[in-house]
């Protein structure tokens, strides 16, 4: 790769990604704001009709203001097509892009990302667009996840190769950098663009791995969203990431994981495994937070449909006391 490339592909991190990419470890949210797979959830599921996976929208922009206001640096959303029943996630129900455009009006300061687009499953010139038109509306506070999905079901319904997903994945994202940046397609009469444009074009990172090699990953994109696993393993699986920026010549990168998370309302509650995460009281999460952030984590997003308690609790109680032990450190260590 060229220095102008590197420089190019480097100043991308500069935009969005200053949201969440900073001398701290940042802190958001993953979409829908419901509880619905908890006990309690499931029961209120069934008195209003809703199957699993399903969850509550009436009230779609409530929960993510309500994050923004008490210092939450993101909030993600999936990209669910098809609700299979047999997989069982609907995921927050909305498309993406319109639900990031109606967001965009609800919000001022918080990032909005997606963890992450199936980017085969859609047609380059669109969603070059959308992408574009969301950086734009949003201020630049739009993070572009993306993903080669996990759901064969949505491929054939579409009348697409399952197995090609990843070659179609790298050519969309070659695609979607030549129309941000302007460059023309040759129409039937002449030569055509598509607006708005965005030459500095948008942080991208990929959810999972894609069907990618994690090279790929590191020398192309610019993060990475996956389950580091413990403090143990992700330190090993972060150190073959930063070893790999540095072999493609690049700058460090962010390293962004989710977790779902069950808030015990006891304080000292230790560690429970749950599917994807963890029931912990406020200070054992701290600590493994801490941890995280030690093996080179930069950003993490709490799922909550799976807490016990109301999702407004939990969210007043991670940003009264597990956030600012972050923020708090981070002064102090400014100012010596």
């Amino acid at each position: 790769m060229a220095a102008g490339q590197i420089i190019e592909l480097e100043a991308r991190i500069m935009s969005a990604l200053n949201l969440i990419y900073k001398d701290r470890i940042t802190f958001g949210i993953e979409l829908p704001l419901d509880r619905d797979w908890s006990e309690a959830g499931q029961r209120r599921a069934r008195i209003e009709g809703r199957p699993f996976g399903v969850p509550d929208t009436s009230n779609p922009a409530k929960g993510v203001k309500l994050a923004e206001n008490l210092g939450f640096d993101a909030i993600w959303l999936r990209d669910v097509p098809v609700h299979d029943p047999s997989f069982g996630d609907a995921g927050q129900v909305f498309d993406p892009f319109p639900y990031l455009g109606f967001l965009t009006g609800h919000t001022r300061r918080i990032a909005l990302g997606t963890a992450g687009i199936v980017l085969p499953l859609r047609d380059p010139i669109l969603l070059a667009k959308m992408t574009a038109s969301l950086h734009h509306l949003s201020g630049g506070r739009f993070i572009l996840g993306i993903a080669s999905g996990d759901r064969p079901v949505e491929y054939p319904l579409m009348g697409l190769d399952y197995e090609a997903r990843g070659a179609t994945l790298r050519d969309r994202v070659d695609q979607m950098r030549t129309l941000w940046s302007g460059d023309t397609l040759q129409g039937p009469q002449s030569p055509v663009t598509v607006r708005p444009y965005v030459p500095e074009g948008i942080p991208m990172v990929m959810a999972g791995m894609g069907q990618q090699s994690l090279q790929w990953i590191a020398r192309t994109l610019d993060g990475w969203f996956t389950y580091p696993g413990p403090p143990d393993q992700a330190e090993r699986s972060l150190s073959v990431w930063r070893q790999a920026r540095t072999d493609a010549g690049l700058h460090p990168a962010p390293v962004l994981t989710a977790m779902h998370l069950d808030l015990d309302p006891d304080p000292d509650a230790s560690f429970r495994p749950i599917q994807f995460g963890g029931r912990i009281g406020r200070n054992a999460l701290t600590t493994h937070v801490r941890s995280l952030h030690a093996a080179g984590v930069a950003h993490i997003a709490f799922n909550l449909r799976q807490s016990q308690r109301e999702i407004e609790d939990v969210l007043a109680e991670l940003a009264e006391h597990v956030i600012p032990e972050f923020t708090e450190q981070n002064k102090k260590e400014t100012t010596l």
